[in-house]
């Protein structure tokens, strides 16, 4: 999700590449994640998975729970708490009064929250947006208070995290085998269920989503140290991040997932109490693992276009002594790696355009009522299907970012959220303040 600093906005080629890539990186996650709001017709097991799945659907079920679940809905709202920390940093460098920015972040949330109404209702059940517009603002006021008073929120939020986490665990003791607009027989009948749970999740999410605090206070507080801005600086917090959170969000995730494999119809294990606590480690072992990725990205992204650069200068310096020298094949391989980190670094740029477009070609595809595929398919065929698309909104994405143009629903974005901040004048720092949510529906990505 696209919430962009205002009319003084950093330009695209300005911004910081870590953010945008760690994005890209979840919407694959995040998309493969919610084919659990998708899928129908057998009785789920822990983390929304299907019983009944056959080995492919099974290994793609493994991956996910041991990648994306309980992981991608965590850095997407610590990006999302990254870039209001950065809108924040760059209205106080300017000397904006904090009445002022209070009321240009509560027309963004309004028009987030509208944005993510209209996804909620008219597409899927699973939204996000809503959650995030809300909760976001109470982030922004907290914020604004003495810089303590965010960190303690976020603290007392971590037992609201842990509940879904623990509901991840003995989803599997229920009868639930799907959500009921993805098997509604038409479209009219889905749109009245989802209209009903989005005007709930209104009137409830500062209370049932408030675990989302918790990643979004530690994106703010990340962003004070710019840290996934300032690599170089910030290399030594960086390395260690990325490798302890990574290997901590694996290792965590192991648990859960053997149940996953072993005993999905929980004809062993079927004490609440035990999978619950296997549910809470998932879930706070993949915030860990979201801090670590959104790291390794911010790494990977500067080692891109550090070696980017230097191969510039090579080929510069070759063309001007007129010789070909060694290592073509390095450069090769170098270019293809920029090629790819760019063009995910593209679409995490647009990430709230493409989580959108992701709703609209499931919406054609799966419900009883189109072509029916989530009762037809299991994780891996509905993952092929994602792969496909994902891969589908790279050009796009790419040509947009080379024009300097923003998504379409980030331009609605700003447009309905205005702005009266100043423009740039200066050279700026490289920033990244358009953060994006998604997360999977019920079990969360």
């Amino acid at each position: 999700m696209a919430l962009a600093g205002g009319v003084g906005s950093v330009p695209l080629s300005r911004r910081a590449g870590g953010p945008d890539l760690a994005r890209g990186l979840a919407l694959l996650g995040i998309a493969l994640a919610n084919t659990v709001g998708w899928l129908h017709g057998s009785s789920w097991t822990v983390l929304l998975k299907q019983q009944d799945a056959t080995a492919w659907d099974r290994a793609a079920d493994v991956l996910i729970a041991l990648t994306v679940d309980n992981r991608g809905f965590p850095l997407f709202a610590m990006l999302f708490g990254y870039g209001i920390g950065i809108l924040h940093r760059r209205s106080q460098e300017r000397g904006e009064r904090t009445g002022h920015f209070l009321l240009r972040m509560l027309r963004r949330h309004v028009a987030l929250l509208v944005i993510g109404l209209a996804h909620a209702i008219l597409l899927f059940q699973g939204d996000i947006l809503v959650a995030y517009a809300l909760v976001g603002m109470l982030c922004v006021l907290l914020m604004t208070r003495r810089r303590v008073v965010l960190p303690l929120a976020g603290i007392i939020a971590l037992p609201a995290l842990g509940v879904w986490g623990w509901v991840d665990g003995i989803v599997g003791l229920s009868d639930g085998d799907g959500y009921a607009s993805a098997a509604a027989p038409d479209y009219l009948t889905g749109l009245i269920l989802r209209a009903e749970l989005a005007g709930s999740e209104v009137a409830t999410a500062l209370v049932g989503e408030i675990g989302l605090l918790a990643p979004m206070a530690i994106g703010v507080i990340a962003a004070r140290v710019r840290l996934f801005e300032e690599v170089a600086a910030n290399r030594d917090v960086l390395a260690p991040l990325a490798r302890w959170g990574i290997g901590i969000g694996l290792v965590g995730a192991v648990p859960l997932t053997a149940v996953l494999v072993l005993d999905p119809g929980h004809q062993v294990l079927d004490a609440e109490t035990a999978l619950g606590i296997l549910g809470l480690i998932h879930q706070y072992s993949g915030l860990l693992g979201a801090l670590g990725l959104a790291a390794a990205a911010a790494l990977l992204a500067e080692h891109v276009r550090a070696r980017g650069a230097a191969t510039g200068r090579v080929r510069t310096e070759g063309a001007a002594i007129g010789r070909v020298r060694d290592g073509g094949a390095a450069i090769e391989q170098g270019r293809l790696l920029g090629g790819v980190v760019r063009g995910i670094e593209a679409l995490g740029a647009v990430s709230l355009s493409a989580y959108v477009g992701q709703s609209l070609v499931f919406a054609a595809l799966f419900p009883s009522y189109t072509l029916d595929l989530g009762a037809r398919l299991g994780t891996a065929g509905a993952a092929v299907i994602v792969m496909v698309t994902y891969l589908a909104m790279i050009g796009p994405a790419v040509a947009l970012r080379r024009g300097e143009h923003r998504g379409p629903l980030e331009v609605v974005l700003r447009t309905l959220a205005g702005s009266s901040m100043p423009r740039e004048t200066g050279p700026a720092r490289a920033s990244s303040a358009e953060p994006s949510p998604a997360r999977c529906p019920g079990g969360r990505s």
